[in-house]
């Protein structure tokens, strides 16, 4: 499935001592959804992707194999899906300053590119192969990184009609080891603006056992330097504690069976402000679903939940 490539500047939605007068882009994949699989009301879903990774976490291939892809695999069932790059990540721009990037800056930078995305699909400007689609239900969220990314924007600037929070803890990050769980705090502060992380040696933490080599070097080849900010940040005790109890919209959670979330089971109770909390713990998973053997059952859960919920329904 092909995707759409666009780049949307930001310059204007950041403060100016932030861009030191540099053009700021996001750059984002579109994924033009199934026309026969569409739910009565249209559905993007926007997926943001973890530290050490960039917008293919949610779209790569494992050469001989398929339904790797996220993003396929939801289009393909009738969603259109948005994957940007984090401010910093990947292709899209990096400031002048990287500590100027700090978690509310980028999860601004993202809210503009995504609501610029919006405004030209329905106004039917982002690619003439799109018609408008003038009203349409917004999900969003990330895996990781990209989890405490979209509990900041959304808390901040209510982007999205319901939230996914993929591979993150709302508690307090808490890494997986061989010799136990390691909390996010123990982990030393990268003298590097943007470090470059080995997956091989989170291998541990990112896969379950039964995941194939050549799956695994396909991962391992993935890995891009992240910004040290908001990685930083991401991992901090209860990072995002706050940001979660503002959360009125319908959340879903996603956990491996071996992830992050120190007590899973409490996950829920720190979304207070929704009343609709969904928690969906992914069999034979480490912190990476993507990868996982069950990874459809997520695609599957996700593409239902969306479909369960009353403004979809109409």
């Amino acid at each position: 499935m092909s995707y759409i490539a666009v780049r949307i500047d930001v310059t204007d939605a950041l403060p100016k001592e932030v861009t030191e007068g540099a053009r700021i882009e996001i750059a984002v994949w579109v994924f033009p959804p199934a026309s026969d699989r569409a739910p009565d009301l249209p559905t993007s879903i926007v997926l943001m992707n973890g530290g050490t990774y960039d917008k293919r976490y949610h779209h790569f291939h494992v050469p001989g194999k398929d339904d790797y892809s996220a993003a396929e695999a939801l289009a393909g069932r009738g969603h259109l899906v948005i994957l940007p790059d984090h401010l910093g990540v990947g292709e899209s721009s990096r400031l002048p300053d990287q500590k100027k990037a700090t978690r509310r800056i980028a999860a601004l930078a993202n809210h503009a590119a995504v609501s610029e995305t919006y405004r030209r699909l329905a106004d039917g400007t982002l690619d003439p192969s799109l018609a408008p689609i003038p009203r349409f239900f917004k999900a969003g969220g990330g895996h990781s990184m990209g989890g405490s990314q979209s509990l900041a924007q959304q808390a901040e600037f209510e982007t999205y009609d319901s939230l996914m929070v993929i591979g993150y803890s709302a508690i307090g990050v808490h890494i997986p080891t061989p010799d136990g769980p390691m909390s996010g705090d123990l982990v030393p502060r990268r003298a590097d603006d943007y470090p470059l992380e080995s997956h091989e040696a989170m291998s541990y933490n990112f896969h379950w056992d039964d995941v194939p080599q050549d799956v695994r070097d396909v991962d391992n080849a993935l890995a891009v330097p992240v910004p040290q900010e908001i990685s930083f940040a991401a991992i901090q005790p209860a990072a995002a504690l706050e940001d979660a109890g503002a959360i009125q919209v319908p959340v879903y959670i996603c956990l491996g069976e071996r992830d992050v979330s120190p007590r899973p089971y409490d996950e829920p109770g720190c979304y207070h402000s929704s009343k609709d909390v969904t928690l969906h713990i992914l069999p034979q998973s480490g912190h990476c679903q993507t990868f996982a053997s069950t990874r459809m059952q997520m695609v599957n859960r996700i593409d239902g939940w969306i479909r369960s919920l009353p403004a979809v329904q109409g």
